[in-house]
């Protein structure tokens, strides 16, 4: 479909020259209405046939509608972007984090908390001191960061 958008394929071409220059940067989208950065994630980069009540000839990438828990696609551009000041501690690569011992995490939702990897699955205390006897247990794409406490 010729358009005036990139395809995916640039994109990724762009991005990894980006990620070569500056470092792996975080991805974030200006909303200019909310006037607020917007932190982009999986629920809000989707493929879609249909948008803002348009019928698109053929599927597209759309950065900005947020995906609900029900899988609709809502006009709303998602959270708002945070970042702590001690990102160079930090390590955003989740499989090479260690299994079974206790980590400092980065949560998408409730910021810094303890958690702990098994394999593919990611558990977290949600603020208790101790480990409760069922830990929570938590999307991988829910787990920003870890490092070791």
């Amino acid at each position: 479909m010729p358009s005036n958008a990139l395809k995916v394929s640039q994109l990724i071409q762009l991005l990894e020259g980006m990620r070569g220059f500056h470092g792996d940067l975080d991805v974030v989208f200006a909303s200019v209405t909310d006037s607020a950065l917007i932190a982009v994630d999986e629920r809000n980069v989707n493929v879609e046939g249909e948008a803002l009540g348009l019928k698109l000839p053929e599927p597209v990438l759309i950065i900005g509608l947020q995906r609900d828990e029900a899988g609709r696609v809502r006009n709303m551009p998602g959270e708002r972007f945070v970042a702590s000041a001690d990102a160079s501690e930090w390590t955003y690569d989740r499989d090479a984090a260690p299994e079974g011992v206790d980590l400092t995490v980065w949560k998408r939702r409730g910021g810094q908390d303890i958690g702990l990897r098994a394999g593919d699955q990611w558990f977290v205390r949600e603020g208790a001191a101790e480990w409760p006897r069922r830990p929570v247990q938590i999307i991988p794409a829910g787990i920003l960061a870890w490092k070791l406490p």
